[in-house]
């Protein structure tokens, strides 16, 4: 098997992962706060990816990995805790299209950073994927340019979100530079561990710390999670190790997106609309185009 052909198997089940994620987390947040969910989604894989990397006989860490790996553990407390801020402040509605913007942000800082430069036609399923998610996942404005504008323009938590969406597209390029000098388990471990022990940082600092204790009596959907949350990132981060960033940021969100939809449906019962369906036509043209 190829090196792309594999590298696009295991994006495959990286979003199938990360939709399944989503799907436990949209559960979790009608059962608890945001700061301790996010401390238990972060904390839980620490054990389970420190075995997986004493179990793969991995080794020392070279001393190359400290500083992209170091950077890529702020620049993920950043956003996350950017992210929780955001959609405090304003609806899912209006702030989640933004994160369809990583994928052009992550293609762009890859080039300075990775030498990585998509072919003119990636880069036109690169915009058409992203124009297709950011459709999919909006219901504020009237549905203009302009409205869409103004609907972002009113909200608070629209440049947080922006912000997170450039946060997370710089770490990804910094990911791949410090797998290079690591494995797949040992970074897994860190960035949860690094974004697990800011968030800790932050409650102790509100007086928030005994918020944890309210999570617990979810210990089997946690557990659960947790142990999806595993296979998510350990199969991206796998991926972007073999082929650039912007291609398995690109195919993560777009399929992701699709998948959204798709579970949304089956398990919420949220109706599919005509725009809905004409924004996943788009994204599958756009992958098409990124894959031909």
């Amino acid at each position: 098997m190829s090196n792309i052909a594999l590298a696009i198997l295991l994006t495959l089940g990286a979003a199938i992962a990360f939709s399944g994620l989503d799907l436990l987390r949209k559960v979790l947040a009608g059962r608890g706060r945001a700061m301790p969910l996010l401390f238990y989604m972060a904390a839980g894989p620490v054990p389970v990816f420190l075995v997986w990397y004493l179990a793969s006989g991995a080794g020392a860490v070279a001393s190359s990995y400290w500083l992209p790996g170091g950077v890529s553990m702020a620049l993920n407390i950043g956003a996350n805790l950017a992210f929780i801020e955001a959609v405090r402040l304003s609806p899912l509605s209006v702030t989640i299209p933004l994160l369809s913007l990583t994928p052009v942000f992550t293609s762009i800082l890859a080039m300075p950073i990775l030498g990585e430069y998509p072919k003119p036609l990636q880069w036109a399923g690169i915009v058409v994927v992203v124009v297709g998610a950011f459709r999919l996942n909006m219901d504020g404005g009237d549905g203009t340019a302009a409205g869409l504008w103004r609907s972002f323009a009113r909200q608070p938590g629209c440049p947080l979100m922006a912000l997170t969406a450039l946060l997370w597209s710089l770490a990804l390029p910094l990911d791949k530079i410090a797998l290079a000098s690591s494995s797949t388990p040992f970074h897994a471990m860190a960035l949860n561990g690094g974004v697990a022990l800011g968030v800790l940082a932050v409650l102790a600092a509100q007086g928030r710390l005994p918020e944890l204790a309210g999570l617990r009596r979810e210990s089997a959907l946690l557990t659960a999670t947790v142990l999806v949350s595993v296979v998510a990132l350990g199969l991206f981060l796998a991926a972007i190790s073999r082929v650039w960033v912007g291609l398995v940021e690109t195919l993560r969100r777009g399929i992701g997106s699709m998948l959204a939809l798709a579970l949304g449906a089956f398990f919420f019962g949220e109706k599919t609309t005509a725009a809905q369906f004409f924004a996943v036509l788009l994204m599958v043209a756009g992958v098409v185009m990124i894959l031909a």
